[in-house]
C-alpha cells in the first residue's frame, strides 16, 4: 500500500474518529459533573446513613425511623468553594478531546485525568485510613473519571506518529544535486553579457 492510498484511507476515517472523540469527550463531561466522588457510610448501631456525594448532587439514605431519603442539590453559594474542584474535573475531559484531536500525547492525558480525580481519590483513601480506627464512619473514594479515562485510553489509542510527516516522499534540494560539469558553468568568448 502506498504513502497516497494510506493517507487517503486516514482521510476516510476521520468523521468516524471524530464522531467517536466527540462521543468519549462528551460522556467524560457527564462523568466529571454528575458522577459520585465519595460514598459515606455512618454506623449508629443498629442504624446506618449512606451518602453518595458528587459535585452537583447528593443522595442520602438513612435508616432512621422517619429518616432522609433521596437527592439533594447544593444552593449556588454552597456551590462556590467547589468551582476550583469542578475545573479540576474537567481538565481531562480537554485533555482527551484534544488527545483524539491529535494535539497532545497520551502520557499527558493520562496526568491529566489523574489530576481530575486524583485530589478526590488521595482525600478519600487518606480519609479512609483514619476513619478505620473510628468506629461508625467508613469513607470510600469513587473515582468513574479515572476508571473511564484509562479505559478508553487502553480500548482506543490513536497511533502516534513516530517521526513527522512520515509518508511524505523526500525530495531532493537543488544544494544536494552535484553539477554536470566544471566546464559548462565557465563562460565562453562567444557569450554576449547584454
Amino acid at each position: 500500500m502506498s504513502g497516497a492510498e494510506r493517507e487517503n484511507e486516514f482521510e476516510s476515517m476521520i468523521p468516524i474518529k471524530k464522531r467517536k472523540s466527540q462521543m468519549i469527550t462528551l460522556i467524560m463531561l457527564v462523568i466529571g459533573l454528575f458522577a459520585p466522588f465519595s460514598l459515606e457510610i455512618y454506623n449508629y448501631g443498629s442504624m446506618s446513613d449512606i451518602v453518595f456525594s458528587s459535585m452537583l448532587w447528593m443522595f442520602r439514605q438513612s435508616s432512621y425511623m422517619n429518616g432522609y431519603f433521596g437527592f439533594s442539590f447544593p444552593s449556588l453559594y454552597s456551590l462556590s468553594p467547589m468551582f476550583l474542584f469542578l475545573l479540576l474535573r474537567m481538565v481531562p475531559v480537554s485533555q482527551i478531546y484534544r488527545y483524539y484531536d491529535g494535539k497532545t500525547t497520551r502520557q499527558r492525558v493520562l496526568i491529566a485525568i489523574i489530576i481530575g480525580d486524583g485530589f478526590f481519590l488521595v482525600t478519600g483513601i487518606f480519609s479512609l485510613f483514619f476513619t478505620i480506627g473510628y468506629s461508625g464512619v467508613f469513607m470510600m473514594p469513587l473515582p468513574f473519571q479515572i476508571i473511564f479515562g484509562f479505559i478508553v485510553l487502553w480500548k482506543y489509542p490513536i497511533p502516534e506518529p513516530t517521526t513527522p510527516w512520515e509518508n511524505i516522499s523526500e525530495s531532493k534540494s537543488r544544494l544536494d544535486k552535484k553539477p554536470d560539469s566544471i566546464t559548462e558553468k565557465l563562460p565562453n568568448d562567444n557569450d554576449k553579457l547584454w
